[in-house]
């Protein structure tokens, strides 16, 4: 779908682009166990390991299917225990449509539990309302999600503009009326 197609349009730019990331992979978020012992130990290079995660909901709040596995991963007790995702900078882009109750919400979901178990907000969550038009989320977001996440996984510390995002609004979340600034359903930057 959609959350696929950004992924690979990600994964395809960044292999075109000089970067320090060792690799770029775009796998379906089902796939995590392949990387995630990697993202347990700090990267050869730079400080934090880089996670994209595009995403889309289903239903009434579920998660693809492509996605399930991952998403009871990030639910687990010992997971949490675990902070699989400490030696990570992570940023979340969720595909929703506002005509449905749970608006982006496993987007919203795994967001905030990759911080929970961890992970570095690289950005604000983007959501991304198919009622409205997409683009006027994804495009601002895909525009900048390079350097955001480069600067992340290369800074000694949090970016201002990630510690002032955060500062006014505690979910960290930008939705289709906010302006926005790839392990996704489909995809991950490593």
């Amino acid at each position: 779908g959609i959350a696929k197609d950004l992924a690979e349009k990600i994964e395809q730019a960044e292999k075109k682009r000089p970067t320090h990331f060792t690799s770029v992979v775009c796998k379906p978020m089902s796939d995590f166990k392949k990387h995630a012992s990697e993202w347990e130990e700090p990267p050869a290079h730079g400080r934090k390991h880089g996670i994209v995660i595009i995403t889309s909901t289903t239903g009434n709040g579920d998660p693809p299917e492509n996605a399930s596995r991952f998403f009871r991963f990030l639910k687990r007790k010992q997971t949490v225990e675990s902070q699989p995702f400490k030696h990570c900078a992570v940023a979340v882009l969720g595909l929703g449509d506002t005509n449905y109750d749970q608006f982006c919400e496993v987007g919203k979901q795994v967001d905030k539990k990759m911080v929970e178990l961890g992970a570095e907000r690289v950005k604000k969550l983007a959501c991304a309302d198919e009622a409205t038009g997409l683009e006027d989320v994804v495009e601002p977001w895909l525009d900048s999600i390079h350097q955001d996440i480069v600067s992340a996984c290369l800074a000694t510390s949090s970016p201002p503009d990630l510690i002032a995002e955060e500062e006014g609004n505690d979910e960290g979340t930008t939705d289709a009326s906010q302006t926005a600034q790839p392990l996704t359903e489909n995809g991950n930057v490593d």
